[in-house]
């Protein structure tokens, strides 16, 4: 009988405990290079990240189900921020298609959405694969700054929140951390019924936690605040 695990967990139990990126020896992994976020995992060890170990003693088709978890990672796709009036919001190629824009993505710069008429907004791209192993490795969450609230007043005068926290930076974090949520449910449901031993469910993790009251927001979030796979296939404007 299958485990129910939580897939956020799933991803601690094959990064952190199985170490997955070692099991999967597939050619494909090394050409996917920075544009999938490969490369800029492999190389993150000469910037001094902590990889955590662990004497996890695996059971028999662990390393299949791990393999699996970590090709199912890579497939994912890029999400793409832009700045507006109303703050960040995120897309995907999907949603562009669907507004009727273009992306065009250039070698070593960023890529660009020209909209239907013919303007071009410079996007940048959040790898998602990234963000999920590095995170996994060490059984952490992006930083969201949920302990902070918008100053009310005017702004200082070099816009920050916080001590050494501008609000762009607020709410860029917050833009990741919704991202790397929405992330975690899609990839729950592209792992449904495939795993030998776990069964992933949706993420507990507060789909926004600095929304939540004060006195809450460093406390364990405990409760379901998912009951199925976020898609990232729509326009999310990122609430300060």
């Amino acid at each position: 009988m299958k485990q129910a695990i939580d897939i956020e967990d799933l991803l601690v139990w094959a990064y952190r405990d199985m170490q997955a990126e070692q099991l999967w020896d597939d050619d494909t992994s090394s050409r996917l290079g920075i544009a999938s976020g490969w490369g800029a995992i492999a190389s993150v060890g000469a910037y001094g990240a902590v990889v955590q170990s662990s004497s996890y003693i695996p059971e028999p088709g662990d390393r299949d189900d791990a393999a699996l978890v970590h090709r199912t990672v890579l497939g994912l796709d890029d999400a793409f921020l832009v700045k507006g009036q109303g703050g960040l919001s995120v897309y995907d190629r999907g949603l562009l298609a669907e507004a009727g824009c273009t992306l065009v993505e250039r070698s070593g710069e960023r890529p660009l959405m020209i909209q239907p008429d013919g303007v071009a907004v410079p996007l940048e791209r959040v790898v998602i694969s990234v963000y999920l192993v590095l995170h996994a490795r060490v059984a952490s969450r992006p930083d969201c700054y949920a302990d902070v609230a918008r100053r009310r007043g005017r702004p200082t005068k070099d816009g920050e929140v916080a001590e050494g926290l501008t609000y762009d930076e607020m709410i860029h974090a917050r833009a990741v951390y919704a991202v790397w949520h929405a992330a975690l449910g899609i990839l729950a449901g592209d792992l449904a019924g495939r795993l030998a031993r776990w069964e992933p469910t949706a993420p507990k993790a507060n789909e926004a936690p600095w929304l939540q009251p004060r006195r809450r927001v460093l406390e364990v979030v405990s409760g379901d605040n998912s009951e199925a796979p976020k898609p990232l296939k729509r326009r999310r404007n990122i609430p300060c």
